[in-house]
């Protein structure tokens, strides 16, 4: 089973549709706040430190950053992630530019 170990944990499962929509909206700000800033995917993957079409990837959710490159992704990009309590999953989260 060498290559489920392989796959970001995110995808070792199959998300709830609660889950799908955070990532989706996460990776929609992250994704329109690289656009405002100027920066292409391309130059994304050279700074955060991945392969080539690996941004177009996650923004494409065809595969989902680990929590690593996802802290990698934002602090590219000048935004902070911050991860609370709250009453609700999607209170626990936010992206602040």
């Amino acid at each position: 089973m060498v290559a489920s170990l392989t796959r970001p944990i995110a995808q070792s499962r199959q998300l709830s549709s609660e889950e799908q929509s955070y990532y989706s909206e996460l990776i929609k700000t992250l994704a329109v706040t690289r656009k405002q800033k100027g920066i292409s995917q391309a130059s994304l993957d050279d700074i955060i430190g991945v392969s080539e079409g690996m941004t177009a990837k996650w923004e494409s959710k065809a595969r989902l950053p680990g929590a690593f490159f996802l802290m990698c992704w934002c602090k590219a990009l000048g935004v902070q992630l911050i991860i609370s309590e709250g009453k609700y999953r999607n209170d626990r989260c936010s992206c602040q530019t």
